[in-house]
């Protein structure tokens, strides 16, 4: 059985949980999320720390449209926010034709893969700071990453581009503050190692074929 303080520990790590996610669903402001933050580290006993998160938490529900034909319906502007925490979008998610992206101490992976993706160009505003995001985009995209690091480093990690006609628009606004951003550019179920190899073999036949073009020198 846990003694009081790993109670209070516990439940102190819960209510950040509950109110990073209440902040990231705009259910409450910033100024509101400090001043919780702040009363939970105050807080005395498991019941005071409950009581700052009893609005956040999800009560249940009867509704009639079932979950999966809400999911169908795509938003033009969504929020992903990762505050002490962490966010991991895989698979088969929906990405709006906007998304704001922050990252406060915390580390996020969008995996736009498999993504079910909007008409037209995506966006991501990215704001990273003291904190660490994955982008992983499938071969091909066309990417505008237009983000700035202030002691913070932006890498993108991607082969020569295909021939043929060009793919999907990423554009990417933002800043990396004393953190970073990695575009990782990888086929669907591909690892970090086995893509790391494709690229090194795409850049070798692209040489190759580059030499072959070259007209051939005065004897």
């Amino acid at each position: 059985m846990d003694s009081p303080a790993g109670q209070l520990q516990r439940a102190r790590e819960q209510a950040r949980a509950h109110l990073g996610d209440g902040y990231a669903q705009d259910l409450i402001d910033q100024d509101t999320l400090d001043e919780r933050l702040e009363a939970v580290e105050r807080a005395g006993t498991v019941a005071e720390i409950d009581a700052l998160t009893a609005d956040l938490r999800p009560a249940p529900t009867a509704a009639l449209v079932p979950a999966e034909a809400a999911l169908a319906v795509p938003a033009t502007s969504s929020r992903l926010r990762a505050l002490f925490s962490s966010i991991d979008r895989t698979g088969a998610w929906h990405v709006a034709q906007r998304t704001h992206v922050r990252v406060v101490f915390g580390n996020a992976t969008l995996d736009l893969r498999q993504a079910v993706l909007p008409g037209g160009p995506i966006e991501l505003d990215l704001h990273v700071v003291f904190g660490n995001l994955d982008l992983i985009i499938p071969p091909g995209w066309q990417l505008d990453n237009d983000c700035g690091a202030i002691l913070g480093s932006v890498e993108q990690l991607s082969g020569p581009p295909p021939p043929g006609k060009a793919g999907q628009i990423l554009r990417l606004r933002g800043r990396v503050i004393f953190g970073s951003l990695t575009i990782h550019e990888r086929l669907p179920g591909e690892s970090a190692w086995t893509a790391r190899k494709r690229r090194k073999r795409e850049h070798k036949a692209l040489a190759q074929r580059s030499a072959r073009a070259l007209p051939a020198g005065d004897d």
